[in-house]
């Protein structure tokens, strides 16, 4: 039923083609996040299969438009994103479906009547959440070595487990695919929704174990994987883990990485590990990092070092490590609450001149009190963030006090 209930313009969409006499199956992404659902927050490519010639499709929906060499994938704007129709002309549904290679892509649902067509036995596998190959099929990898990057993409994406058959298959495949096998741009994008998803840890593994991504990235940690898992998914700082231990300068061009992200993940692996590259906890080394890295970029190299000295041996030095890092923590929470509460001072409706011109004093120790004092008061109730409410509020304050100075 979940299946069935999908988007309603895509429903429609397969119904207007039903009504053509073309048949209409639902596959790929989008019936895999119905199915098996995904926690990754882009939406999913939207597929038909469509069992007629391009001009047929094409007739039934005059608004599509050739997104493919000899029309062999046509593209529907509908209200709920663009869908991809694939039109196979003679091809029956069960060939179709055989040819995209991998097992999650080689299922489909036909709305219109709720049936499903699984040519290769792999629905109930993949109930199980097992990547495997299909039967009697040659060796996906050899006839596209994209697939490398595709199944890795489907392992992160819907927590697979590849199956033995599986990698081997991949691994007896990359020698004589290696000079064919995706770079730049489509490996990146490909490892982008990797580091992006809950689970990446498996997918990594996959392409390590195959040969795919030492190819392409010689020099990756196999331990990186967990670790990258570990941290939360922020991207500058998950690629940085990832990319450690081979030439990042060299990788990043590899992948032809936009120059901003480059500059992040640069800075995030020049910043690690922090008990090195920050000596003895001083506060001006912390606000260099913190003028250089985002908040998020220091808690995840912090994570990053923990993880890094949780696997080594124990003993002094990592002992020690690990007392410079907590005193490292403990001073980047020291400065980042005296830049809180020094946003607070700045952002208060009353300013230092408004406090000694209210008070009749001049400048001195009780004009910081007094302003710490409304910080406190607004950051409980920001409501109060008025002048009149804190001109009251610095009279009772200053009834309260006994300094003669005031």
């Amino acid at each position: 039923d979940r299946v069935r209930s999908g988007p309603k313009p895509v429903l429609e969409l397969c119904e207007r083609l039903e009504c053509a006499g073309i048949a209409a199956y639902v596959q790929g992404e989008a019936l895999l996040d119905m199915w098996l659902g995904t926690q990754r927050e882009r939406a999913p490519s939207r597929a038909l299969v469509c069992l007629a010639e391009p001009s047929r499709v094409l007739a039934a929906l005059p608004t599509a438009v050739v997104t493919a060499d000899s029309a062999r994938r046509l593209t529907q704007a509908t209200a709920a994103g663009p869908v991809d129709l694939i039109p196979v002309g003679e091809l029956r549904i069960e060939s179709a479906l055989e040819s995209f290679g991998l097992a999650p892509l080689a299922l489909a649902l036909r709305p219109a009547d709720g049936r499903w067509c699984d040519p290769g036995d792999v629905r109930e596998r993949l109930a199980k959440r097992q990547f495997g190959l299909l039967a009697n099929r040659p060796n996906p990898f050899r006839l596209a070595p994209r697939r490398f990057w595709i199944a890795a993409q489907l392992i992160a994406e819907y927590a697979l487990e590849p199956q033995p058959e599986l990698v081997q298959a991949a691994r007896e495949a990359l020698p004589d695919v290696v000079d064919r096998l995706p770079e730049g741009a489509p490996a990146r994008r490909v490892l982008e929704r990797i580091l992006a998803s809950p689970f990446p840890a498996r997918a990594l593994g996959f392409l390590r174990e195959t040969g795919a991504s030492p190819a392409v990235l010689p020099g990756l940690e196999a331990a990186a994987e967990a670790r990258v898992e570990a941290l939360e998914p922020v991207h500058s700082v998950r690629w940085a883990v990832f990319l450690r231990g081979g030439s990042t300068a060299r990788a990043l061009a590899r992948l032809r990485m936009p120059q901003a992200l480059a500059r992040r993940i640069s800075r995030v692996q020049e910043a690690h590990p922090l008990d090195r590259t920050i000596e003895g906890a001083r506060d001006a080394q912390i606000r260099r990092a913190m003028g250089r890295l985002t908040d998020e970029e220091l808690d995840g190299l912090v994570a990053w070092r923990r993880a890094e000295l949780a696997s080594e041996r124990s003993g002094s030095e990592s002992q020690l490590q690990g007392e410079r890092l907590t005193r490292i923590e403990t001073a980047i929470a020291r400065v980042r609450d005296q830049a809180s509460e020094s946003h607070s001072l700045r952002a208060l409706a009353l300013d230092g001149g408004d406090v000694m011109r209210l008070l009749g004093s001049g400048p001195g120790r009780h004009v910081g009190g007094a302003l710490a004092h409304l910080a406190r008061i607004v950051a409980d109730h920001p409501e109060r963030n008025e002048r009149a409410a804190l001109e009251a509020e610095l009279h009772a304050w200053q009834t309260g006090q006994s300094s003669p100075a005031i």
